[in-house]
């Protein structure tokens, strides 16, 4: 099981590479954009299509599987997920990403899919936080109620816990209190915007790289 999980964006694109044993230049990428739920349907296609051209800049073939169109129907999301190097979970509200994950089935199926060593689960800000244990003290930072049902179970490819933005001075109320309240567990992994958790087979690190120049929303 391999795993690629950001604070933001793509901190380091040689631990990536690594661990997809190929440049991007010759990988496909699923973009899930579904942590933008909670925007109107124009801004979300115009939020994802920024992200796409962010990952298609690093040379990533990139498609757009958004979980919503796959509601009920796992194995055709299964065989749509196939297809690519990396599953690549982006950023937002973490409730409304987990959602669409439980929607789609997609919270059914991950386990399996990575276990195929050519898959990385990859992800940032909220793509890091579902795939830990649990998304307790995530709404410190993400509104809940943009979510119609709110499940705080994460999916469990990993037994850590995610702290994305540790070093971001607009969250400095979120990460002060989870740091208070987690901060000595050693499950918790706490990112600053330059740092990405990689993780092979259950054995994890945190890699330092560049903050990617900023991007809006």
């Amino acid at each position: 099981m391999k795993l690629y999980l950001s604070s933001y964006r793509i901190p380091d694109i040689d631990a990536l590479e690594e661990l997809m044993g190929k440049p991007a230049g010759k990988a496909k990428l699923a973009l899930i954009p579904n942590a933008k739920d909670y925007y109107a349907p124009r801004a979300k296609r115009v939020k994802t299509r920024e992200m796409a051209e962010y990952l298609q800049d690093f040379g990533f073939t990139v498609g757009i599987v958004d979980l919503l169109k796959y509601q009920d129907d796992p194995e055709t999301l299964r065989s749509a997920l196939r297809q690519y190097d990396v599953l690549w979970a982006r950023g937002g509200n973490t409730f409304c990403l987990r959602e669409a994950m439980r929607l789609s089935k997609f919270d059914q199926i991950v386990t399996g899919l990575l276990e195929d060593d050519h898959l990385v689960f990859a992800g940032d800000s909220a793509g890091a936080c579902v795939a830990g244990t649990d998304l307790h003290g995530i709404e410190l930072a993400d509104d809940p109620e943009f979510a119609e049902t709110v499940i705080w179970e994460g999916l469990n490819v990993t037994p850590h816990y995610f702290m994305p933005h540790a070093d971001n001075a607009e969250l400095a109320d979120f990460t002060e209190q989870m740091t208070a309240d987690r901060g000595k567990d050693p499950a918790t992994v706490k990112l600053n915007d330059d740092q990405v958790w990689v993780e092979i087979d259950g054995k994890g690190r945190v890699v330092t790289g560049t903050k990617p120049d900023e991007l809006v929303g």
